[in-house]
């Protein structure tokens, strides 16, 4: 059974009652009432037709399906023909740095990595994105301030990931700099030859660790399985069954859901021994037990049936995968969405021979040409999707993130590529119920953000008006017209970065 806090039941995140009609007595100047609307939200069996939504000082005062009595100073938004949803919810992004700029590139491009950091926000939003969670804070000076924005999404933490020491992701950070990029690693004492001799084994234990995590009003913990990928590198150290059960056992203690990164069968495998909370990443590495055509070996279905049997959820990260192959397609910069989520100076600064570093990388790192790197990386994530359809099919929990960005890589932009994870999600079979959910109601149920997720009265309006059927299809999300967060209404076209 999926670890729970009792608390959740009682804030009423999984409660189905009956539409409650409109007090007319509740509309007031100031309010702004969504009329005439179809109203989705995730805890209710079935969409409500002609709804109407009184939203007051930043929350939801009434739904129901009740004509209000008009008064002035009142903000109407007209839902006729429309879906009104609750604002979705990323729960993997990393909101540190400009995807595919180094360090050094951000220096000597400061006004665009600028220009960037202000659009960031707006661009989470611009996809319907109302509430963030970065699973790994490496500058909370720059994450403080995006949070801050005026206008942007909730913004939620998972503080400073527990790293194994010198194990993922601190190994690819240079061993000079990564004790201070990563402060709240976990000691491993079968490397304390190679650790400082200025960290102990008690601050940095898993206790230690997590009251970090908790003390920063972190929503979660994230740790790490992950015994490499890149062969420069090699074989990375990766924790014990015992030391990430202590973790888990730290994190439970404080009400927090412990996150796994496991992308590969020996990882998920993990998990299933030591149960964490949710696994993030699909299985896309399934190793010598791998996948052929779309057919799934029995070892895969095997590890899944214990992580589904367990209660672990997994958030199957396509796009991390997808992201890599679309480096190998030089047509990707000249989809039209980008120009609103990226100031024109960083999008044009991708074309460049600078810009193109990574893709590079990735592409000859590989040693084969573009179209055949693509096809391999495509069946890679291929092999992802099936897994996280065949998990979801049998009844395992299915959370939404999109791992923005997942590398150095301009094919994972903020908001855009959430929803390229939603598109291919479906594509490879998963309902579009299952996914509303998975990003609202689920994420929120995980994270224990009780204030968002469904279209109830006492939540925090974060909705999204829309012009097609989310159930219908993903690309619902392409048809947003207004966001309303923080209890602002917001056109979507005021947050394209071409309005800036």
């Amino acid at each position: 059974m999926t670890w729970r806090p009792a608390w959740i039941a009682l804030l009423g995140l999984s409660a189905c009652g009956p539409s409650q009609p409109a007090d007319t007595s509740l509309l007031r100047a100031g309010d702004v009432w969504i009329q005439d609307v179809t109203l989705i939200s995730p805890e209710r069996p079935a969409p409500l037709p002609h709804a109407h939504v009184v939203v007051r000082d930043g929350r939801i005062a009434s739904v129901g399906d009740r004509l209000p009595t008009a008064v002035s100073d009142v903000t109407i938004v007209n839902g006729a023909g429309k879906y009104l949803v609750p604002g979705l919810i990323d729960g993997h992004v990393h909101l540190a740095g400009v995807p595919g700029m180094t360090p050094e590139q951000e220096i000597a491009m400061r006004e665009a990595a600028a220009a960037y950091d202000r659009q960031l926000p707006r661009s989470y939003l611009y996809f319907g994105f109302t509430a963030v969670v970065d699973l790994n804070v490496v500058d909370r000076r720059r994450f403080d301030r995006l949070k801050a924005a005026d206008v942007g999404p909730a913004v939620f933490d998972c503080g400073n990931a527990l790293a194994l020491a010198n194990g993922y992701p601190m190994a690819y950070t240079p061993p000079a700099l990564r004790w201070d990029a990563y402060p709240n690693f976990l000691y491993d004492a079968r490397q304390a030859s190679s650790i400082p001799q200025k960290y102990s084994a008690a601050d940095h234990s898993p206790e230690a660790a997590v009251t970090r995590v908790a003390a920063g009003r972190g929503v979660c913990v994230k740790a790490a399985y992950e015994p490499g990928f890149d062969p420069r590198i090699g074989k990375l150290p990766v924790p014990t069954a015992a030391m990430m059960s202590e973790v888990r056992e730290a994190a439970h203690r404080r009400k927090l859901p412990l996150l796994l990164h496991a992308n590969s069968l020996e990882a998920h495998r993990f998990a299933a021994e030591i149960k964490p909370d949710a696994v993030v990443h699909g299985m896309w590495n399934s190793g010598p037990d791998g996948s052929s055509g779309t057919e799934l070996p029995a070892a895969v279905r095997t590890t899944l049936d214990a992580e589904r049997t367990a209660g672990i959820a997994m958030m199957p990260t396509s796009r991390v995968i997808g992201g890599l192959a679309d480096l190998a397609v030089p047509a990707f910069l000249d989809d039209e969405h980008l120009q609103h989520v990226l100031p024109a100076a960083v999008a044009s600064w991708y074309r460049l021979k600078e810009g193109q570093w990574f893709a590079r990388e990735v592409v000859q790192g590989m040693g084969l040409p573009r179209d055949r790197a693509h096809a391999v990386l495509a069946d890679i994530q291929g092999r992802g999707q099936r897994a996280a359809l065949y998990f979801a099919r049998e009844g395992g929990r299915i959370l939404f993130g999109s791992d923005t960005p997942s590398a150095p890589t301009y094919a994972n932009p903020p908001g855009y590529n959430g929803y390229l994870e939603l598109r291919e999600l479906e594509a490879a079979g998963l309902s579009t119920k299952q996914l509303l959910s998975a990003a609202t109601i689920e994420n929120a149920r995980f994270f224990g953000l009780a204030d968002y997720g469904t279209v109830e009265p006492g939540k925090v309006a974060s909705l999204l008006l829309l012009r097609s059927d989310p159930l219908a299809s993903t690309a619902a999300f392409d048809t947003i017209e207004t966001v309303i967060v923080k209890g602002r209404v917001v056109q979507r076209e005021e947050l394209s970065a071409q309005s800036r």
